[in-house]
């Protein structure tokens, strides 16, 4: 029973998706293209290890300062107290975060680049700083963790790839990487909007400041459904530029992200309770989900 509680505190889901995200470009889209790697197999997984763990923290801490809202919006859902005691889940941030930042430090300082210990140190910091102050600002803790996923993405790019080689699959590959990028950022930035809005309740009891509380559930809707029109652009652009190259990829994006993602734009004016926000929620994360897996089309296209 405990075990599976910490799995959902950690949100195991989410850390086999940054997996699986990690394994489809280095194994697939880099392979595909044939590009020289810098990472050895176990350099990448100590590279991931760093990256699950500490990501696994930041929802360890977000759990810890989020204890007395959860009591209001998912009182059913709380791990922290339910399972664990404070002092243990706190026990467990540190350890998962130290490790964490210790694996991402030595493979830096392995790779005879040691500045690039401070992406670490730096994602580990932000995570704190979000849960702690940042998540309760209108937006900015939106566009603080949205950022954080992103840049996870561009992470495996700095240093498993030399960016001095100019070559054009290398070129394209960086650029396909930064749309996706991009896409996860827009797409996770509406996600957190929903999910305040979702859990408007337990943060006004608690003094927070989201943008639903600042601006009220009507207009943060319409802002959420707005910010939908940036990655359905982003998309169309892919659309018109790539349709006469990549055919099954450009016809894929077009069913399984732009369809649904124009659904949930739509959905959201309309959407009035909190199981609705939940499920758009849940649907923004499968859309994540799908974007992710036209890698594995664009690499089996590339072959």
């Amino acid at each position: 029973m405990k075990l599976a509680a910490f799995l959902r505190l950690i949100r195991w889901k989410n850390l086999l998706l940054i997996i699986y995200l990690q394994i489809l470009l280095k194994f697939s889209l880099f392979s595909a293209f044939e590009l020289t790697s810098n990472l050895s197999v176990f350099q990448f997984v100590t590279l991931l290890f760093s990256l699950i763990l500490i990501t696994a923290a930041g929802y360890i801490i977000n759990d810890i300062f989020d204890l007395k809202s959860d009591v209001i919006n998912k009182p059913q859902n709380v791990i922290v107290t339910n399972y664990f005691y404070v002092e243990s889940v706190q026990q467990f941030y540190l350890i998962t975060n130290t490790l964490g930042i210790v694996l991402g430090i030595g493979l830096s300082l392995s790779l005879q680049k040691p500045t690039y210990s401070f992406i670490f140190i730096g994602a580990s910091l932000l995570l704190y700083i979000y849960s702690k102050t940042l998540k309760s600002k209108p937006l900015i803790g939106n566009i603080a963790v949205s950022f954080l996923v992103a840049f996870s993405i561009i992470t495996l790019c700095l240093f498993d790839l030399n960016l001095e080689n100019q070559s054009e699959d290398q070129q394209l590959v960086i650029y396909i990487i930064l749309m996706l990028s991009a896409f996860a950022f827009l797409i996770n930035l509406v996600r957190e909007i929903v999910k305040d809005i979702e859990d408007i309740n337990g943060d006004y009891s608690l003094k927070m400041n989201t943008l639903p509380i600042l601006l009220g559930v009507a207009r943060s809707k319409k802002i959420a459904s707005f910010l939908c029109v940036f990655p359905l652009g982003l998309l169309l652009f892919i659309v018109a530029k790539y349709a006469s190259l990549y055919k099954y990829i450009i016809l894929y994006l077009l069913l399984f992200t732009l369809v649904p993602l124009l659904y949930v734009a739509l959905k959201l004016l309309s959407a009035k309770t909190k199981k609705d926000f939940k499920k758009l929620s849940m649907f923004l994360k499968i859309i994540m989900f799908l974007g992710i897996n036209s890698l594995l089309i664009l690499s089996l296209n590339s072959y």
